[in-house]
């Protein structure tokens, strides 16, 4: 098993392909079962030289050939109890090469890369933030809404009776257990904000009992206890 293409967690690698989807905005990704791994390592390795150095990729790209990037993560185990790799493959736009040939690429710019319940967007950052773009990745429109909808419920009945417990173990120990991204964290940030104006609408003006919007972690700042399928 390579060590070298496999990540520690769902959440290193997400960084990992935001990082590289710059330079390697074509892909091919899939899921294998934990035990053919490496076969898939050795056979991509094999075929498009995933594994070279970075002075053996730019020797490439002067002579005119593309380069690709192997990365892949664990997954918890399903409900057969089987594990398996997530895995997406990365290739430069320029240049020509096997994988090419031999795979059904997609661009990430159109067909954007899926990973479980996240979705890798480019994204125009504000002027006022610095402006420019990046590439962060988000929730799924569907888990976006389906969250959104569920914290608004558990806002308006927690306000409505004053107890706050079922909405704030909630945040706590799953929607503030998400990977925070950039885009996640605007997401939920956003959530949080509506949720708050509900909770204040229903409990005639109580204070917020949860965590502020505007204080939401950073990715990097804080240990991810949940890893997000």
């Amino acid at each position: 098993m390579s060590m070298k293409a496999l990540y520690p967690s769902q959440v290193e690698a997400q960084r990992a392909i935001s990082k590289a989807v710059h330079t390697n905005p074509l892909y091919v990704s899939g899921e294998v079962p934990i035990e053919k791994w490496g076969h898939l390592v050795e056979k991509f390795s094999a075929r498009y030289e995933i594994d070279i150095s970075a002075a053996a990729r730019q020797h490439r790209k002067r002579k005119g050939r593309c380069s690709s990037r192997l990365i892949g993560a664990q997954l918890p185990p399903d409900a057969a109890g089987q594990t398996k790799i997530r895995w997406v493959l990365l290739v430069t736009r320029t240049g020509k090469g096997a994988v090419k040939e031999q795979e059904t690429l997609q661009d990430a710019h159109k067909d954007r890369i899926i990973w479980g319940d996240y979705v890798l967007m480019h994204l125009t950052r504000p002027r006022k933030h610095g402006g420019g773009s990046r590439w962060t990745w988000c929730l799924a429109p569907q888990i976006e809404k389906q969250e959104a909808n569920y914290v608004t419920s558990l806002a308006q009945a927690a306000g409505s009776s004053r107890d706050p417990s079922r909405m704030r173990a909630y945040l706590e120990q799953s929607l503030l257990r998400r990977p925070m991204h950039s885009g996640v964290r605007t997401q939920v940030a956003k959530m949080l904000r509506r949720a708050r104006r509900v909770w204040s609408k229903h409990s005639n003006g109580q204070p917020w009992p949860a965590t502020p919007p505007e204080n939401l972690p950073w990715l990097g700042t804080f240990k991810v206890r949940a890893e997000q399928s």
